[in-house]
């Protein structure tokens, strides 16, 4: 193929027209609109994987999702990058899984080796244990061991533990995950992926009506909620500035193997963040932030400063696929999400903001009294923050399910 190439506002143009045919359910077209442009600027490996993507999440047509997914890898392999600003890892991920689903162990064995050898922050536990598997069935049991250690080295996930003991002749200790805390049982909810337009509520009345019991408080993981709204944006629908980008140097890079950045690291999510609070407001959080976080270390000043939208930003590729090349936002008004799912539901909710550094953020509770004790229920995240696929978690009072010991 030549040298073709758009500049970005040629790009959004059809990333634009694109989303609002997916918005429309305009799916074949929406993919010839992607070929046509894939055919104009045939140095944007991008298309390749917005296009395999509708195959896979929208058609449900995974073989000829992997068609696209593979294209770029066998023949743009040479202008591959492995920072999150480029297709690589999205591409990689879906790769490997699909040929590991597939029992294809040496094509699955060969993506994952490529695929684990930058350690990027989406090479999650599953990957480590199918890595490991794929490994096991091609009769290569050492390697396998030396996949789990890794993943041993960098996770505490219990996946990774279980297939560690299943190989190692030194079984590592597993402890469950706790089921209780702070006075409540905690149900975790397993969904489809909730996709762009749908209505939160309904899809938590749909998913909790025949388990939830009258007292029970419904969580909803805030990034979830942000993407049915369509609080995001793709790699093509947002251009970080000059500004922007000089702004995202100064954050603290805490980059470590298999993890991620801070999210305002990236320009691109420094630019949302500019656009949702305003630049000035940035401006001063970066400086005065900066000061202060020197004197009280650990406080998070800059996004005290900087207010609840910038310190919501998940940054590529922190969600879930088919949304982990996006910036993802926080959701418009959790407050009214949450009256609108007790509404339907009958039951206290929450919108949640959840980590693994055992910190839990009630954004939006439909009761205020509730928020503390939700954020104590939730600090060691049971809802993961990887592709668990569990974004509801239902607490249940501890004094409704639990029964008293006599005496």
């Amino acid at each position: 193929m030549g040298m073709k190439t758009m500049n970005f506002t040629q790009r959004n143009k059809v990333w634009q027209e694109a989303d609002l045919l997916l918005q429309q359910g305009h799916f074949e077209a929406c993919i010839a609109l992607f070929e046509k442009a894939y055919a104009q600027d045939d140095q944007h490996d991008w298309y390749p994987l917005f296009i395999g993507d509708i195959y896979r999440y929208y058609l449900k047509q995974t073989d000829k999702a992997l068609h696209y997914y593979e294209l770029p890898l066998i023949h743009a392999k040479d202008r591959m990058k492995t920072s999150t600003l480029s297709p690589l890892r999205y591409l990689l991920k879906r790769v490997s899984n699909h040929y590991y689903e597939k029992e294809n162990w040496e094509r699955a064995i060969h993506y994952y080796s490529w695929f684990i050898s930058f350690k990027p922050s989406n090479f999650h536990d599953k990957e480590f244990v199918r890595y490991a598997k794929a490994l096991v069935n091609s009769g290569e049991k050492n390697k396998a061991i030396e996949v789990l250690a890794l993943g041993l080295k960098h996770s505490f996930s219990r996946e990774i533990k279980k297939a560690w003991n299943e190989l190692s002749s030194d079984p590592v200790e597993i402890l469950p995950f706790p089921s209780v805390k702070a006075g409540y049982e905690r149900i975790s909810i397993k969904t489809d992926i909730i996709m762009p337009g749908m209505d939160i509520a309904k899809e938590i009345d749909s998913y909790t009506k025949h388990i939830r019991k009258e007292g029970d408080i419904l969580t909803i993981a805030s990034c979830v909620v942000a993407v049915s709204e369509r609080r995001i944006f793709s790699v093509d629908s947002i251009q970080a500035s000059s500004f922007s980008r000089l702004l995202s140097r100064y954050v603290h890079d805490d980059q470590f193997p298999f993890g991620g950045n801070a999210p305002l690291c990236n320009p691109l999510s420094m630019q949302a963040a500019i656009n949702e609070t305003g630049a000035l407001r940035i401006l001063f959080s970066a400086i005065f932030g900066g000061v202060l976080s020197k004197i009280f270390p650990g406080s998070g000043m800059f996004y005290r400063l900087a207010g609840e939208q910038a310190a919501l930003i998940d940054d590529m590729p922190g969600a879930i696929p088919p949304f982990d090349y996006y910036v993802v936002l926080g959701p418009k008004n959790s407050r009214n999400t949450c009256y609108a799912i007790k509404e339907r539901t009958g039951h206290e909710a929450a919108v949640v903001d959840a980590n693994d550094l055992q910190v839990a953020w009630a954004v939006g509770v439909s009761d205020p009294l509730l928020k503390k004790p939700i954020e104590n229920a939730l600090s060691d995240n049971p809802a993961g923050n990887g592709d668990q696929r569990t974004p509801i978690i239902v607490l249940r009072p501890l004094s409704d399910t639990v029964q008293k010991k006599p005496g």
